[in-house]
């Protein structure tokens, strides 16, 4: 029963050009570990789309748009360096017919996205507020999270690290094994790859991201926590 994991990885088909298998048998668990935190920086993305029917008065009320929406987040205490701008992006509209034929020109629109970060969460609604009322503004989100991420998710790992030898130590437990020492192990959500290095089939990949909790602006409410989660994925070697 000790070669039971590794009989397992031998039975899945194998493909392509692949590295040798460990000669030893081994298992593969999975920790996780997850953490409710309270949010103190925010970043608020939204972009301004203008039309008319002339290019220039297209571009002309983008730019008025634009300047009129900066000076109110400097008066709600937004300094210019956490305003960021992308580049701006002009298409024409055109009229179509039933089958979609592009005929003559309609207008044209401008259109732009902006960041604003804020360390200061105070000013969240009043910002919100301006940019639900101000006209051109539109896909408006925020994404919340905090300035203590680093150590937190040091911790998580930690946590997830323990979470994944106890799973390792449980099943192996459960087939009279033991484990033996750490093969190999990540924290990029998947071993997909790992084993199609061996010619394992890996099947769908899976990717498990962090999570950071997004709220629509039109609630004007700050979440009470963020939850920030964090796995890592082990192989184990089996006593022989």
């Amino acid at each position: 029963m000790k070669f039971f994991g590794l009989i397992i990885f031998f039975c899945i088909s194998c493909y392509g050009t692949a590295a040798t298998i460990p000669d030893f048998p081994f298992v593969t668990v999975t920790g996780e570990s997850t953490s409710k935190v309270k949010p103190n920086i925010v970043n608020i993305e939204f972009s301004i789309l203008t039309f008319d029917k002339e290019s220039n008065k297209a571009n002309q009320l983008h730019q008025q748009t634009v300047g009129r929406l900066v000076e109110e987040l400097k008066i709600l205490g937004v300094i210019p360096e956490d305003i960021s701008s992308f580049e701006v992006n002009k298409r024409t509209t055109r009229d179509r017919d039933d089958r979609y034929n592009e005929l003559s020109i309609l207008g044209y629109e401008v259109s732009q996205s902006f960041n604003v970060h804020l360390n200061n969460l105070s000013v969240y609604s009043e910002i919100t507020k301006l940019l639900l009322n101000t006209n051109n503004v539109e896909n408006i989100n925020s994404e919340f999270d905090t300035t203590k991420r680093q150590s937190i998710e040091a911790q998580l790992i930690k946590k997830a690290g323990q979470n994944a030898k106890e799973k390792a130590q449980q099943m192996a437990l459960g087939l009279d094994v033991k484990i033996d020492s750490v093969f190999a192990f990540n924290d990029t959500g998947s071993f997909s790859s790992f084993f199609a290095t061996f010619g394992l089939n890996s099947g769908r990949i899976r990717f498990v991201a962090e999570q950071r909790r997004r709220v629509p602006p039109s609630t004007l409410f700050i979440p009470q926590f963020i939850e920030i989660s964090k796995s890592i994925n082990v192989v184990y070697r089996l006593e022989n």
